[in-house]
């Protein structure tokens, strides 16, 4: 059974000590409190119990044990979290079947053996080393995130078939393939590698950089093949190989889920609660180098809503830090509705000269550090970048009115009317154009849907109606003294039927989170407002049946008075007053 495993995990495992592995728990009676780390919140929701070993948040619903907690986290998938567990905890699977272990657990093997070759490549190789001396990079730095050189041909492909791996597996990992001739080859040649590991620090994918010069510049040929086919495979493969290289998609590689450096970096975030993004593996391993500590990058795509859903478990605070160019700015445009909509507090760090983070932090390594401190608003960079006070009137009109539409725009869809007051003051005095003028054309502007891609901020659960949300209340009160439990026993049927279940069963998932509630309210309140609590929540739910019988006996009379039913409708009319009675004391 697939439990098996999962309580074998569970007994080497404490959830508390693991989830305080990602987040602050405070105790909270004889559960522990926290901030959810699967959505915004700014009063703790989120409980621990060590007694039922799962985890339940008030606010959006989330639920379950420590291997769920990992999937959801992480992004992870059922096997690949049952697999990171049971390396912690020490214990053999028995739930995955060989196939599935061989279809996660070879490809893990595969990037961590290449990882080694790729390392050992770099040491032996003297013109990777000195790209690597040139790019400003240090000894400390190399190893930290373990950087290597893919030297081509199949030379990694052979090594790894030496090593005992299957070739058909080797291209399910994305590391060879075979040409237009059916001969295998690496994926990577000549290039300097970047491995990418997932938040738990396993490898996953590689990132390659074309050593130019290696063999030719521009080139993707190895210096030399091991075998006359290999040569004859890579032959041409110079014509348009692109700087960088990444690694295909892998059932363990999902480029939308992996931040770049974010095993390395993630607790100096949760530290600072906030995070530098930079574009580029060489930005960020300069950064870092540079004392920069709570920094990501993605590898091979734009930020994505998963990307964010992780850092905002985080952090506050997202620093942006692009190329100094338009196309930075287009980018930092892409980027802001995006962060808006998780609520991130977005700044930018300046770069003043400098073309890159990576060379501000190569040539003047506290001048970063410096601007990542004094990062200002998004909005005010964008701002000073579009209406600068030596160019002052020298934009064409229809430009400026492109520009003021695309930033009206994004201040329409902040969800604060706070923040668009204070920014569209910010856009009236760089731009010159009034705030009553503003204020009009902004509440002229039709709202641009935010789809998927634009990534739709997390909302909690919501209850169905008024009377599903008091249930919901009352359950979770109802469990903190046995009279409460009696008194909603035999109100029962006022309950939505999912609540009356949970009576039935009152050790099933939904009862457990309930009792885990009610435990963390006797924590915190005193037995008397507790009780006053329940009391009106009652009355209030009470309230809410009778009137939903108004509405019901509302449409009987109505189809009394059209088929001429006198007996019917003088009943529903004295059972409509008689609750209308009742609803009148209850309000007293």
């Amino acid at each position: 059974m697939a439990s098996t495993d999962v309580d074998r995990i569970k007994e080497k495992l404490n959830i508390v000590d693991f989830i305080r592995g990602y987040i602050t728990l405070l105790p909270a009676g004889k559960n522990f409190k926290a901030l959810c780390p699967f959505h915004p919140e700014k009063t703790p929701s989120f409980i621990v119990s060590p007694d039922r070993q799962r985890f339940h948040c008030f606010g959006c619903a989330a639920d379950g044990d420590i291997v769920t907690f990992l999937m959801r986290y992480e992004n992870l998938e059922f096997p690949e979290a049952l697999r990171v567990l049971a390396e912690k905890a020490g214990v053999p699977l028995q739930t995955l079947s060989p196939r599935e272990q061989r279809e996660f657990g070879v490809l893990y093997e595969i990037h961590e053996k290449a990882k080694e070759f790729y390392r050992d490549a770099l040491q032996t190789h003297g013109a990777a080393r000195a790209y690597i001396e040139k790019r400003g990079l240090k000894p400390e730095t190399v190893e930290a995130f373990e950087l290597g050189f893919a030297p081509g041909g199949d030379a990694l492909t052979v090594h790894l078939i030496n090593s005992g791996f299957d070739v058909n597996d080797i291209a399910r990992a994305g590391l060879t393939h075979k040409n237009t001739a059916g001969l295998y080859r690496d994926h990577f040649f000549n290039r300097i590698i970047f491995p990418i590991m997932n938040s738990v620090g396993k490898t996953v994918a590689f990132t390659g950089r074309l050593l130019e010069g290696a063999a030719g510049e521009g080139s993707d040929l190895p210096a030399k093949a091991s075998s006359p086919a290999i040569a004859l495979a890579t032959e041409g493969a110079a014509a348009g190989a692109p700087k960088y290289l990444n690694s295909p998609e892998t059932p363990i590689f999902n480029k939308s889920k992996i931040l770049y450096g974010f095993h390395m970096t993630k607790n100096d975030i949760a530290h600072a609660r906030s995070a530098l993004f930079v574009e580029g593996q060489m930005d960020l391993l300069m950064a870092w180098q540079a004392g920069v500590k709570n920094v990501v990058a993605v590898s091979g795509t734009a930020l994505t809503p998963f990307h964010l859903e992780k850092l905002r478990r985080l952090a506050d605070t997202m620093i942006l830090s692009f190329d100094n160019d338009e196309a930075g700015i287009h980018a930092l445009e892409r980027s802001l509705d995006l962060l808006n909509n998780f609520d991130f507090y977005v700044k930018v760090a300046d770069l003043g000269g400098f073309k890159d983070p990576a060379e501000a932090a190569e040539k003047d390594p506290g001048f970063l550090a410096g601007a990542v401190a004094s990062a200002k608003a998004a909005f005010s960079h964008l701002f000073a970048h579009y209406f600068p006070r030596d160019e002052a009137g020298t934009r064409e009109l229809t430009e400026t009115k492109r520009i003021v539409r695309s930033i009206l725009q994004k201040i329409k869809r902040l969800k604060s009317a706070t923040e668009q007051t204070a920014w569209l003051k910010g856009l009236a005095k760089y731009s010159g154009i009034s705030e009553v003028m503003l204020m009009k054309e902004l509440n002229e502007l039709p709202m641009v849907p935010r789809d998927v891609e634009a990534g739709e901020k997390f909302e909690p659960k919501k209850p169905a109606d008024r009377a599903d949300a008091l249930a919901e209340r009352l359950m979770g009160l109802a469990f903190t003294k046995g009279d409460f439990l009696a008194t909603i026993r035999e109100k029962q049927s006022w309950l939505p039927a999912r609540y009356q279940a949970v009576l039935g069963e009152p050790e099933g998932e939904t009862g457990a989170a309930l009792q885990m509630q009610a435990s963390y309210l006797l924590a915190q309140f005193p037995p008397d407002c507790i009780a006053k609590e329940f009391s009106d929540l009652l009355r209030q739910l009470e309230i809410s049946v009778l009137k939903r019988e108004q509405r019901e006996l509302k449409t009987a009379i109505q189809k009394a008075e059209e088929v001429g039913d006198e007996k019917l409708l003088t009943r529903a009319a004295e059972r409509f007053h008689s609750l209308s009675k009742r609803i009148d004391e209850l309000k007293l």
